[in-house]
Parts: C-alpha cells; structure tokens; sequence
C-alpha cells in the first residue's frame, strides 16, 4: 500500500491541486495527506521496512546537518528562512521512501508513478497555454504553468526537462500499445512545453539528452547522422519568436533585456564566490545570497548558491552527495555484470535503466544550475532514493545469485 500513498504523495507535490483550486487550499490536503504517510509508516512493522544502509543516506544526513549550522551560524536572519524547513520535509519523505521499497516492482510502481504525475502537470499546463495562460516577457509568447509555486517559465522548462530521463525505465514496463502511445506523448509533451517556456537553459538542456546518450551509444555512427538531420529539422520548424529567443544566447544584440539576464546568471556565481570569500566556514546562509549587498535577488546559480550560501561545509557536504550518485551508478554497473555473467540479464534490465535515468537527470540539475539556484529542490532527493533503491535491489539479486535462489528464466 505504501509505494502508492507516495505515488499519491508525488502527485499532490508536483501537480499542487490545491494551488490551481484555491478553495482547496484551507484544506491543507498535502500536508494532511503526508501527515497520514506519515503515521501509517510509523505503525508499519519493522519488518517491513528496509534499513537505510545506502551511503546516499548518509549523504542526505550529512548535508542536512550542513545546511542546519549554515542556517545557526548565518549573520543574516537565515533561521527565518523556510528554504530549509521545507528541505527537511523533503528529508523525511526521502527517509519514507528508502525505507518503504523493497522490490522491484515497488519501485516500478514508484518511479512510474513519477513520470505520470509530471506528465499530468505538464499537460494541464499545456491546455492551460492553448485556453490563453500566456505570458508575454523577453519576445515570445511564454507557457505558465498552473499554480503558483513553479509559476515561473524557467523553472518549468528547466524542471520538465531534469524530469524527462525517468522515462527511459518507462520502456520496461511497457506492454500493451498504448504505454508506447503515452510514453511517446509524455516526451513529445515535455519537448513542446519546454519550448513554449523560451528558457534557453531548457533548450541546452534538450539538446544534451538528445546529444549524449547518442554519443555513449554502441551504435552512435549510425545514430549521428539522424542527429545532425532531425536537431535542424527542429530548429527550422519553431516558431520564429521562439528562435529569436534562443538565438540571445549567441547574439545579444537581439534582445538587450535577455543579454542582462544571461549575464545576471553569471554574476550570480561570482557574487556567491565572493560571499564565499568573506565568509568562508559556513557561508552567508540558506537564502541570504543578496543580503550582505543590501538586495533581496538570489544567485541564480548552482555554484553560487552552494558556495555562498553554504560555505564550505556546506559545499563539501553537496559534492559528497554528488559523488554518492557515482557510487551507487557504478554498484548497479558491477551488480549487472555479474548477473550478465550468470546468464540473469534480463533481472538487471529494469535498475540498470533506472540508475542510467537518474546520471542523466543529475547532469540536467547540474546544466540547470548554471541559471537557476536549484541544490534545495527536491529533485536530488527523489532521484537519489530512485538510484539508491535499485542499487540495493540490484545487490540482492547478486546476494540470491550467489546462494542459487535466483534461477535464468527458461525461454518456451
């Protein structure tokens, strides 16, 4: 029952209901639904439940205890800062779903579970933009998201776009001809609206999930040249004041509004390294990017935001839970070699996507962040317990292999 409570979870968060309906907001339906998560797991049996033995885990921890004496030690008022508070929630579910996935097919529900809840939030955005939800800023007509948390253009692009490569382990689970229909809609949808956002990041983005995996291809000569055809094809095929848009990142002479706002993200990254000059331990505090200048701008930028903000415990601490996605990358590698080895393949199939999903989605956060202050999204944290459970999982299945409980499936 548990992994569709948090697939429920992931809905209420991602769509918001409560936002576009505002009557429901008095409700206070996610946090009353967590609140019941939350007491179901407690009265859930110890048995089971999984013990967090992930090193991400141990990541999570240790960032939340970064970001905990960022917050004590700040000049700047950060303890009234909810940046925190409300990363720590992301924690606790964090914690909630470790400990609730035990199998693989628990995690098939979860994850899939995700890709519908975005895909629904994206298409009522859509329909949205085609009723007239359009906002008019730097030359293009841009999509605005339903409710008011992600209300911004950027942050919907670039956000639908991190979410994209969760649908790569879709692909497992497909069976009928209309799982093909809505997975090819839900990519088409999140290219579309990503579009529609006019974020030039998003646009990067795209292109880098449709560069990479080509390039890391065993047949990349053959998927090169479909490449080089279909990124013109699609360029050509955009509306001009979309192109008009994009073409700011090479040619600020189009739209100086635009130049100042690429050079803002820029500034923002060396505003951080500067506060991150001036206080080097634990930074200014969560939040307090602008405060020690007098303004109330945040940095816009990853690397900003960490190493001002968080100082550096606070960024040791980040690029330790960066490097636990490594880890649990390269567990899940060893782990499908083995079963290769044994014959078992086809048990690897469905974790090896799902941690191949989560590299190339950490590496879109990672791209994001060069215009967006992103480390306190809730996405690291999602995507972390994506990897670290099929790392666990894939390791059980080793574990079985090795005492002869896990038999090849026999082909009639």
């Amino acid at each position: 029952m548990l992994p569709w409570l948090l697939v429920g979870y992931m809905w209420l968060f991602v769509h918001r209901p409560h936002e576009i309906w505002t009557q429901l907001a008095s409700f206070r339906i996610v946090m009353v639904y967590m609140v019941c998560v939350f007491i179901l797991w407690v009265i859930t049996s110890p048995d089971a439940k999984r013990p967090l033995g992930n090193i991400f885990t141990a990541a999570v921890f240790l960032y939340a205890f970064a970001l905990g004496l960022a917050t004590v030690f700040s000049s700047f008022g950060a303890l009234t800062d909810a940046l925190v508070l409300d990363w720590l929630k992301y924690v606790v579910f964090f914690v909630i779903m470790m400990t609730s996935i035990k199998t693989e097919k628990d995690l098939k529900i979860l994850v899939t579970g995700f890709v519908v809840a975005f895909f629904l939030y994206i298409a009522h955005s859509y329909r949205a933009f085609l009723g007239g939800s359009v906002h008019w800023s730097v030359g293009a007509n841009r999509i605005v998201p339903v409710g008011t948390t992600f209300s911004n253009a950027n942050d919907f692009g670039t956000m639908i776009v991190c979410a994209l490569p969760l649908a790569l382990p879709f692909i497992t689970v497909c069976k009928r001809y209309w799982h093909y229909l809505f997975l090819l809609g839900y990519v088409l949808l999140t290219m579309r609206c990503a579009m529609l956002s006019g974020s030039r990041t998003a646009l990067i983005m795209m292109v880098a999930l449709a560069v990479l995996p080509v390039v890391f291809s065993r047949h990349r000569f053959k998927l090169i040249p479909i490449i080089l055809i279909v990124l013109p094809l699609c360029w050509s095929v955009m509306p001009e004041q979309y192109q008009n848009r994009y073409r700011t990142m090479w040619d600020p002479t189009i739209d100086e509004a635009a130049n100042a706002n690429m050079e803002g993200r820029t500034a923002g990254m060396y505003n951080g390294l500067e506060n991150w000059k001036n206080y080097p331990i634990f930074g200014v505090g969560p939040g307090c990017h602008g405060r020690p200048a007098g303004t109330p701008f945040r940095s816009h930028n990853l690397i900003g935001e960490v190493t001002g903000e968080q100082g550096t415990v606070g960024t040791l601490a980040f690029l330790f839970m960066m490097l636990c996605f490594c880890l649990n990358h390269y567990s899940v590698w060893k782990s499908r070699k083995f079963l290769l080895e044994k014959n078992l393949g086809n048990e690897a199939v469905y974790c090896w996507r799902v941690s191949t999903a989560v590299m190339y989605a950490v590496l879109m956060l990672q791209i994001q962040g060069f215009g967006l202050h992103n480390a306190l999204w809730f996405h690291w944290l999602w995507f972390g317990a994506f990897q670290a459970l099929a790392a666990t999982i894939m390791q059980e299945k080793v574990n079985a292999a090795i005492q002869g409980k896990l038999l090849p499936k026999i082909s009639r």
